[in-house]
């Protein structure tokens, strides 16, 4: 847009206009000022006990059990995933508590109705170790494990339940799932039985992660990955016994197959050599030595930089010449094994041939089972060698003394020896290292349901967007890759696998009877049953009978389910037969972990995924980005954040959760600080001090409809922005794309409507009569401003929502979220008035302060404009003449002019400025009187008791046209 700014008369600077010493009355009780006793901030204990005291409404406290009862369906489900109940809540529990809060709430304030059921995790190691960890667990029977381990649980989960609540977390805290409770441990075991009845779990020997410091074996989910771990690297030379004509016609000469591993402690359960058919091999020798060794071609050269020596190619040929060569074990000399076909030998590192103990690793346990070999263990629970290995290794352990056993008496086959430092899998507990060990474990057929679990994803939604495909791709690669799922445990605080064996086959013994009869139990005597009965109580005679096993021969199982197990059936616990949660919500390590443990667990028993969609959030760093520890001394504490501490300021619940899901809902690092929390602290008090204003303003507002003709047009330009705001935030809110909501809410509190609107109504709030038509019309935009924003900032700081509430005259029964009449009118939307202001008048707003500073109040204004932009006004139904009375608000002028030029074609106006001629009024404190100390026409009339608006608004217009 094309304008002239032109200057009549008027000096470079406008000075201030001083107000007349002589006449000193007082007009306050005539100004309509905003009243409300709701404090402009709120710092310290007085936030903390605002915090306690909105917490404790029975409105507030009671607002989930509200929407169940009145709210009509459909459900949106949120199903929580539990929590583990080990120690107080930290900025984990926080982001992830709050943020299915924040979801929840935005639910009930559009009028949905929602379940939302939360749960906790009650067993597993890290609990068991904690009530263990002060004596000798072998002094404890597993029922006193048992009861100290429970115990443990339920503190742990009051204090957790008391910290969420505190957080405004609402839910069905009366009837939460706890994984140790008698019902779900009796769904679990059915549910157990459903699989065994499908065939889909069964009992076998395979080789799982097992931790030798805790004496269990672990799920993936229990790992962590120390990625400086430091192994010693052997390249062993293995001699072969047979050598097909192929390869070599020479049978007198010395060859090896050469073979590199980096657990030599696994040699002695060496039980083959895996080559890849579809590589090439070739015989190699150095020059200093007459032995012949085989390895892939492709790693030769390699090869030779790692001896330091250069290996000469005597022959070379395909593969699957390997197939019939047998070799010398390497400890037991006098066993011969084969050579065996296998994808997993490759040429990416090592010899292109790979030593193989079936007990020791997946791939080498399916090479095993395809060839029918049966698994050779020599390793017991304690990581330790069994008499089996040998009289040298009985007894040591495989990590330390085991390994460098195993190293002295293969030592002259030894080609070569290196430190090598790569990731391994540690004990997300005890911080030791775990082995691949083969144990006779109960497993889940993952193979028979991971084809349909796939297929299941590509109809689940992923969020954030950004990352959908990324992570949903991640998910499907580690199902492909995961043949089974081992589900049982080694320890005594868990359910048991309720499972009897005959003592001479080791054949399971279940039936429907035994768990029905296990449930009974359960109910009369806990879940202890299973430990404190014999195994005629147990085992009756009328359920025996149909066994045909003699109770002399039967023994109980020992082992517990694996955790994710437990948390996995949480759907089946909590969800009705026939509903799919619409949300799963958890952090990014749950794809390892809950996520897939419930979609195996659902398509296994009903053949559908658990969730509609995943939510992913990430993890909380400290500003450097580190991850939170008590060893960096960088752990922040929300309890310190809300209730402050010596060093800490009290931040309140309000600035927790607004930091939480509008600056730490990131899927992958969410960095928290002093500096980030003020940040958001200020955020916050943004929001209360502009909607204060509204509250005040409206102390004498009776709520009423307006006719949307009779709105001014900043009036309708705010309301067309209102309801543009409240898209946005909904779609924002319901797309979980709560990042976008700070920028979203602050841009819009402070420019349209603290800077351009606020600014541009105080005049008739304050000083017009309470019932003129403006000041209502004023009103009413405050009334619904408020109304819109405290409905989208509701679920993220509801305390804040709730005590804005609190103190609005016009507020009905009951919380906030129990409000009705929410939303926005489609008669607000209106593109003529907004293309006009932002156009037009914002820019001339802009143009006049350039000019004259901030200091406009005793400026007169003239503005020319164009014929065109007279049309344009026209359209709206605005003249020029209403616009001047606008502009004198929005400008906070002392004088507007607003003429038509014809003559302006390619400018839309030009404007020209001058001191204006006019007095301070006493009254309204505007430059709006005609003779100096005196009140403007409009005050002198409302002070002298004219009440008619018609002669009030006729003598303000007669003055300032």
């Amino acid at each position: 847009m094309l304008f002239k700014v032109r200057l009549a008369n008027y000096s470079a600077r406008l000075y201030a206009h001083t107000k007349a010493a002589s006449k000193k009355k007082s007009y306050s009780h005539t100004v309509l000022l905003p009243q409300t006793k709701l404090p402009l901030r709120l710092d310290g204990n007085k936030l903390v006990e605002r915090d306690k005291a909105i917490t404790n409404l029975p409105a507030f406290s009671e607002l989930y059990n509200w929407q169940r009862e009145v709210l009509d369906g459909p459900e949106f489900i949120l199903h929580d995933g539990p929590p583990y109940a080990n120690g107080t809540p930290h900025m984990g529990h926080a982001m992830n508590k709050i943020l299915k809060d924040t979801i929840i709430r935005s639910k009930i304030i559009q009028r949905k109705k929602v379940h939302y059921v939360p749960g906790w995790d009650c067993h597993g190691l890290p609990i068991e170790l904690k009530v263990v960890s002060s004596e000798n667990s072998s002094k404890l029977t597993p029922i006193q494990i048992r009861h100290r381990a429970r115990n443990f649980a339920k503190q742990a989960i009051d204090k957790q339940r008391q910290t969420f609540l505190s957080w405004g977390v609402i839910g069905d805290w009366n009837n939460a799932y706890l994984t140790f409770s008698n019902s779900y441990i009796k769904n679990q075991i059915n549910k157990f039985y459903e699989l065994y009845e499908k065939k889909l779990v069964y009992r076998d020997v395979k080789p799982v992660y097992w931790s030798p410091s805790s004496g269990t074996a672990l799920a993936e989910a229990e790992l962590e990955y120390n990625e400086r771990h430091r192994s010693t690297a052997v390249f062993v030379k293995l001699k072969l016994n047979h050598i097909p004509d192929g390869i070599s016609s020479n049978k007198d000469v010395l060859m090896y197959a050469l073979v590199w591993t980096t657990t030599p402690w696994t040699l002695p359960s060496n039980q083959a050599v895996c080559f890849n058919s579809l590589l090439s091999y070739s015989i190699v020798k150095s020059p200093e030595e007459s032995e012949l060794f085989i390895v892939a071609t492709s790693l030769v050269e390699k090869l030779s930089k790692t001896f330091n020596c250069t290996l000469n190619i005597i022959n070379t040929f395909s593969g699957n010449l390997l197939k019939d060569v047998t070799y010398h074990h390497p400890i037991n000399f006098n066993t011969i094994l084969p050579f065996l076909p296998a994808d997993h030998a490759n040429d990416s590192k090592g010899t292109g041939l790979v030593h193989t103990a079936p007990a020791h690793g997946p791939d080498d346990y399916l090479v095993a089972l395809k060839n029918k070999i049966p698994v050779m263990s020599l390793v017991n629970e304690l990581g330790c060698y069994t008499s089996e290995a040998g009289s040298k290794l009985d007894g040591l352990f495989v990590l330390s003394e085991g390994n460098k056993r195993v190293l002295d008496m293969i030592s002259e086959d030894i080609l070569h020896t290196e430190d090598y430092i790569h990731s391994y899998p540690y004990d997300w507990r005890t911080k030791q290292p775990v082995i691949i060990r083969s144990s006779k474990q109960w497993f889940i057929d993952t193979d028979s349901i991971k084809t349909k679990a796939i297929e299941l994803l590509e109809n689940v939604n992923v969020i954030p967007k950004m990352h959908s495909e990324i992570y949903k791709n991640n998910l499907i690669v580690q199902l492909r890759k995961r043949p089974y799922w081992c589900i049982s445990r080694q320890r005594s605080w868990g359910v048991p696998i309720p499972v009897f064996y005959d003592a001479t086959t080791e054949q399971p013994i279940i039936t429907r009877k035994v768990i029905s009869h296990l449930c009974d139990l359960i109910d009369t005597n806990g879940v202890d049953s299973w430990w404190n009965s014999s195994i005629s109580d147990l085992l009756p005679d009328h359920i025996r009978s149909d066994i045909n096993v003699s109770i002399d021969t039967i023994k109980k199982g020992t082992d517990i389910f694996d955790i994710w197990f437990d948390s996995g059936l949480s759907w089946s616990n909590v969800l009705g037969a026939d509903q799919t949660a619409d949300l799963y919500l958890e952090g990014v390590d749950q794809f390892t972990g809950w996520f897939q443990s419930s979609l195996m667990t659902s398509v296994a028993l009903q053949n559908k995924a658990p969730y509609k969609s995943i939510y992913v959030h990430g993890f909380t760093v400290d500003e450097q980005g580190l991850k939170m520890s008590k060893s960096l001394g960088n752990v922040i504490d929300p309890f310190d954040i809300v209730q402050g501490k010596k060093e800490f300021k009290a931040y309140g619940v309000d600035t927790l959760r607004w930091w939480v899901v509008c600056h730490a809902n990131s899927d992958a690092m969410a960095h928290v600080s002093t500096n980030v929390l003020q940040a958001s602290a200020d955020e916050v008090q943004k929001i209360r001090s502009v909607l204060r204003f509204a509250v005040g303003a409206l102390f004498d507002y009776k709520e009423k409809s307006m006719e949307y003709s009779s709105l001014l047009m900043i009036d309708k330009y705010l309301l067309h922005l209102l309801r543009n705001f409240h898209t946005q935030m909904f779609e924002s809110i319901n797309n979980y794309e709560f990042n976008k909501l700070s920028l979203l809410t602050i841009n819009f509190l402070t420019n349209p409507v603290s800077s351009l609107y606020y600014s541009a109504i105080k005049d008739r709030l304050y000083c017009n009569l309470a019932n003129n038509s403006d000041r209502q019309a004023a009103q009413y935009v405050l009334f619904q401003i408020f109304k819109v924003v405290i409905q989208t900032i509701a679920p993220v700081v509801p305390h804040l929502a709730e005590e804005l509430y609190l103190h609005l005259q016009q507020k009905q029964e009951g919380s906030i979220f129990q409000r009705k009449d929410f939303g926005v009118n489609d008669e607000w939307f209106n593109l003529k008035i907004a293309e006009l202001v932002e156009n037009v008048i914002l820019n001339i707003k802009g143009d006049f302060h350039k000019i004259v500073g901030a200091n406009t109040s005793d400026v007169h204004v003239t503005i020319k404009i164009s014929e065109k932009l007279n049309n344009d006004l026209k359209d709206i139904q605005c003249d020029h003449k209403q616009l001047s009375d606008e502009l004198i608000d929005i400008l906070q002028a002392s004088k507007v002019t607003i003429t038509i030029d014809e003559q302006l074609i390619n400018e839309d106006y030009v404007i020209e400025v001058k001191k204006s001629d006019l007095f301070m009024c006493e009254r309204c404190r505007r430059v709006f009187a005609d003779v100096e100390n005196e009140l403007c026409n409009r005050c002198n009339l409302i002070v002298n008791g004219l009440e008619n608006k018609t002669s009030v608004i006729m003598y303000i217009k007669s003055f300032i046209v």
